[in-house]
């Protein structure tokens, strides 16, 4: 089906009422529309390829967007099909960020308010569970089975991150997490909301507050301003522990990167 039949469907309206899709993302996992009508616009989205690779759950991501939308942090969704790779939600407005948006004390505030309310969920039945030692296994069979050992980092740094995460694994509340909140997904209509819940599952909490921190270069300085904006107050063992999940993140994201590249 094509965008401006599913946008009808959703919308209720004729065809002819609608504006001409206008394509608002090319990624590697999906296309998605804007469709605009008389007072409505939604956002179609198809997938494009296989995700498995990219460890992409559609069936856990569908259970979050419900339980997002439902609590006003993402889109409201219209049509949530998996099994035919196709999400309409309506389209949200407002500005979206840059990164120097994200590197102000107030923004860092309102980023940390939004994730401690998202934190704050109940996890919904069906959300898959991001366990990063198996993420990072994962991402190491595939690469190493096309033989890209290099890819995947010497046994030094193979080893670095199996110590990194049991360390942090052993001292861990789980909780609904983003796992990917990078300036091109907070929409800002006065309230923050997030975008792109591929990645959303049951993990660590501090793995969103390191994608804030290594998706925009945060300083130290600022680090610990998120860290007290999160927790309301700052210490050493959380810069630390910190400190620790932005390393693996940053490595995670290097694997990722890998084996999009040879998809």
């Amino acid at each position: 089906m094509d965008p401006l039949t599913i946008a009808a469907e959703c919308l209720r309206v004729e065809r002819g009422t609608l504006a001409a899709p206008e394509r608002i993302k090319n990624g590697l996992t999906n296309e998605s529309w804007l469709v605009r009508g008389v007072q409505d616009a939604v956002v179609v989205r198809l997938s494009n390829r296989k995700v498995y690779a990219l460890q992409i759950n559609r069936i856990s991501e569908a259970q979050v967007l419900h339980a997002v939308a439902a609590a006003g942090i993402g889109a409201p969704v219209l049509r949530c099909e998996p099994d035919r790779h196709v999400l309409v939600t309506r389209y949200v407005t407002g500005r979206g960020w840059t990164s120097r948006d994200v590197r102000t004390l107030a923004n860092l505030q309102r980023i940390a308010d939004l994730l401690k309310k998202l934190h704050a969920l109940p996890v919904p039945a069906g959300v898959q569970t991001l366990d990063l030692m198996e993420s990072v296994r994962g991402y190491w069979n595939t690469l190493l089975e096309r033989g890209l050992t290099a890819s995947a980092g010497t046994p030094k740094v193979r080893e670095r991150a199996r110590e990194n995460i049991a360390n942090l694994a052993a001292d861990v509340e789980p909780c609904l997490c983003h796992n990917d909140v990078h300036h091109l997904n907070i929409i800002d209509a006065g309230q923050l909301r997030l975008v792109d819940w591929e990645y959303a599952g049951v993990g660590d909490p501090y793995f969103d507050l390191a994608s804030v921190c290594c998706y925009h270069a945060l300083s130290d300085d600022l680090r610990r301003a998120l860290l007290r904006a999160y927790w309301g107050y700052y210490s050493s063992d959380s810069f630390n522990r910190l400190q620790r999940m932005c390393w693996v993140f940053n490595y995670i994201r290097d694997l990722w990167f890998a084996v999009r590249e040879m998809e």
